[in-house]
């Protein structure tokens, strides 16, 4: 584990016991008797979440790339039929055979031809649900070069699409790293007692990290409580809390905090101090300037100021801000840039233009 001052390194990912295999029920088999029953929504009535992947730009006929994931409880097996409405000439569709009940992840497939650039609202079926989503068409085939963008991963802050890949450096070099390589996978991870489900990112330095959004332009974590690809503790606990590390909503201004982590150990030795960790997220700026790096530039940006607190276990003792740093987001590209207030600042800045699928 490689240390600067206050230490940073990166995350070794020992979680896998959080990861749920996904099951793709979109087996065309005949001879099987029976309809599956099942249901879209949780206890409470309320839509469980639902996974856009693919790009949608208008006269782009969508392709096996095209589909969303749907979280489906099946309370009997047999055949099924998930479906939505066609609107702006495309629409998805799935069936297939239940092998089994209980919570599963169901594949429904995109068709068709997006006709306008617009947000598009579906409604998706299954039995006696209704579930709701929407897509946002780019006017164009393809994402700009180099400002921005027009419409990779549907518009957002934080593409999560498989194959997508961010090439990132650390300056000043952190040990003997220098550049590493993200890539989003196509694993999706279940956490338990979480309705959301994660996209598995991996480095090439072998490091595992899970984001994860819920539609509507909040963006999650489930991780630590530090910066993305950085560590600051010593000791942490041997799992993982979910918080939001993006509102694209939020106002310049606003704040918000993540749950308290912990117990957590900062420092080594005879100083070191054992307690409890949180992180406060500020929007600092939302689309103003356009921001440059790896030689490109790009105009929708929103800057997120993490401060990173530490609440020892001493008696009277309140929490402290120990770390502070600035994240800044792409829309089209995600994570473009993070400088960290170490002495000297720690930035781990892309040095090209992200290729997002």
């Amino acid at each position: 584990m490689k240390k600067i001052t206050p230490r940073l390194a990166i995350i070794l990912s020992v979680f896998c016991l959080f990861m749920a295999c996904k099951k793709e029920l979109s087996l065309e088999n005949g001879g099987f008797a029976g309809t599956a029953q099942g249901e879209l929504v949780d206890s409470l009535g309320n839509c469980k979440n639902i996974t856009i992947r693919g790009n949608y730009n208008v006269d782009t006929a969508l392709t096996n790339n095209n589909y969303v994931l749907v979280n489906v409880n099946f309370t009997a097996t047999g055949k099924y039929k998930i479906y939505t409405d066609t609107v702006n000439g495309m629409w998805f569709l799935d069936s297939g055979f239940a092998i089994s009940t209980g919570q599963s992840v169901v594949k429904i497939k995109g068709k068709g031809t997006p006709i306008l650039g617009k947000k598009t609202d579906f409604t998706l079926l299954f039995n006696n649900n209704l579930c709701y989503f929407s897509i946002t068409v780019g006017g164009t085939g393809g994402i700009g070069g180099g400002s921005g963008g027009s419409s990779g991963s549907n518009g957002d802050y934080f593409p999560t699409t498989s194959g997508s890949t961010w090439t990132y450096r650390y300056a000043p070099q952190l040990g003997s790293i220098d550049t590493f390589k993200v890539t989003a996978g196509t694993d999706l991870v279940a956490v338990p007692s979480d309705t959301l489900l994660y996209s598995k990112f991996g480095t090439s330095l072998a490091d595992t990290f899970y984001f994860a959004k819920d539609g509507k332009g909040i963006y999650y974590t489930y991780s630590t409580v530090d910066f993305d690809y950085t560590f600051l503790f010593d000791s942490i606990p041997k799992t993982f809390i979910r918080y939001p590390f993006l509102k694209e909503n939020a106002n310049v201004g606003d704040t918000w905090d993540s749950d308290q982590y912990g117990k957590v150990r900062l420092g080594t030795g005879s100083t070191a101090q054992r307690g409890y960790a949180k992180a406060t997220f500020t929007i600092v700026s939302k689309n103003t300037t356009p921001y440059t790096v790896g030689g490109q530039v790009y105009s929708n940006v929103i800057t997120v100021k993490r401060d990173i607190k530490f609440l020892s276990d001493n008696p009277g003792s309140t929490y402290q801000t120990i770390l502070s740093g600035n994240s800044y987001y792409a829309k089209n590209y995600g994570l473009i840039d993070q400088v960290i207030a170490t002495s000297p600042p720690q930035n781990i800045s892309t040095i090209r233009q992200p290729t997002i699928k």
